[in-house]
């Protein structure tokens, strides 16, 4: 008995000296008994560390300095890899091999060098941080190290998705590999400016600016795109930036048009089209059927809308989404009449609304007005964004269903639109 109970003590003290920490475990060591699982398991407050080697099948490591493509309508140019520098194959075809660039496909010519097994140090956790602008040729290196080998380089005047910031760093992962860039080398992305227009009249007729910008300001406007050189994107190119999918040119700017009426078609679609741009219109289903016949814009009479062949006609030009089709009316409390029905009633009217606009992917509130019963109904029928009209950028922090824009008036100077396009309106 005296055995057993000596026994004991020493059993006890051992434990207490093991989770004291007096002992090479510590708690962070220690295997315990769970009786009720009746297995030994291992506790641990030790986190992985951020940076791991881990083995793969297919590596690549280039003799040479190499070209990284991103894949559009055709093969643009995003960056280079250096040789001696390993990376993760995901797939390949006859002439390239694939890799992510975050969670971007990008491709690298075959040819020039070795795919083998190896081990290749990789990032444990990848967050959706956000994205830098290069202004410049940008390095890319090994260790958060000025001194540390080149990994890759990125292209001037484009938007990076990066992962992580630790210290003077952005982190980027190319091929699993995390790459580290100098926060001095790049600026933070403050998201891409998304315009927001409805009626257009010239500026002799104009009788309010409310929702109204002028044929001259717009055209204006449309003229300091072209002459800067700014890409119009669509929906779904929006959508994969902002999910860190899409490498986009940091001249980038989404065009839309709320409400579809006839007044884009006479005066923003000619001079859109002039320009080779692009522009998204968010259409009332139910008001298509509004006109029997071929309409004759007149500017002096009452607001006009598109019809269902305006759609076919106009389509080189405009991109048509959702914006619902019974649902853009006012209570008489100026709340629009969707904030009081359920997720189920919503959904209804979008599908009526998806219905006559094939290949919609977003969603724009009518008068900017939503709730949770909004945003699960677009979720649940498929669409990717939903477009406020609470101004600011459209950028990777915000939840993709709360969308920024800019409303664009007669009420706006040009100085103004410039500094929203040109990224340097501060967000409010």
């Amino acid at each position: 008995m005296k055995r057993k109970f000596m026994c004991g003590l020493v059993f006890v003290g051992l434990f207490v000296w093991m989770v004291s920490g007096s002992g090479k475990w510590g708690l962070a060591g220690a295997a315990f008994f769970n009786e009720q699982l009746g297995k030994v398991f291992a506790q641990s407050n030790q986190t992985e560390p951020p940076v791991v080697k881990r083995e793969f099948d297919r590596v690549l490591t280039l003799q040479e300095r190499q070209p990284i493509y991103m894949k559009e309508v055709k093969f643009i140019k995003v960056g280079e890899l250096e040789a001696g520098q390993p990376v993760v194959i995901v797939d390949e075809d006859e002439d390239y091999y694939e890799l992510r660039l975050g969670k971007m496909n990008v491709y690298v010519r075959k040819g020039l060098g070795t795919v083998e097994q190896n081990k290749i140090w990789v990032l444990t956790e990848q967050e959706r941080f956000g994205a830098v602008k290069t202004a410049r040729k940008t390095m890319v290196h090994e260790e958060n190290d000025l001194n540390s080998p080149t990994f890759m380089q990125l292209e001037e005047g484009y938007r990076y998705s990066v992962v992580r910031e630790e210290g003077n760093w952005y982190i980027i992962t190319l091929g699993e590999r995390p790459g580290y860039i100098h926060k001095s080398s790049v600026t933070l992305d403050e998201g891409v400016p998304v315009l927001l227009y409805h009626h257009m009249i010239p500026h002799e007729k104009m009788k309010t600016t409310a929702s109204t910008v002028s044929i001259e300001a717009f055209e204006e406007q449309i003229g300091y795109l072209a002459e800067q050189q700014f890409t119009t994107l669509s929906p779904q190119q929006l959508y994969d930036y902002l999910e860190g999918r899409l490498v986009l040119p940091a001249k980038a700017v989404l065009i839309t048009f709320d409400d579809g009426l006839l007044s884009s078609k006479e005066y923003a679609y000619p001079i859109l089209k002039q320009y080779g741009f692009t522009a998204t219109q968010h259409i009332i289903t139910s008001r298509l059927l509004i006109a029997k016949d071929e309409q004759q814009f007149d500017a002096d009479g009452p607001i006009q809308y598109l019809t269902a062949a305006d759609l076919v006609k106009l389509k080189d030009v405009f991109q048509f989404e959702a914006h619902t089709d019974e649902l853009h009316e006012l209570t008489d409390t100026h709340i629009g009449i969707g904030m009081k029905l359920s997720t189920e009633a919503i959904f209804a009217d979008l599908q009526t609304n998806i219905t006559h606009l094939p290949g919609a992917v977003t969603l724009a509130y009518p008068y900017g007005q939503y709730n949770e019963a909004y945003t699960s109904a677009a979720k649940e029928a498929g669409l990717l964004l939903g477009f406020t009209i609470i101004e600011g950028y459209a950028n990777q922090k915000d939840s993709n269903y709360e969308v920024r824009r800019f409303g664009m008036t007669d009420n706006r100077s040009f100085e103004q639109f410039a500094a929203y396009v040109d990224g340097t309106m501060m967000r409010r």
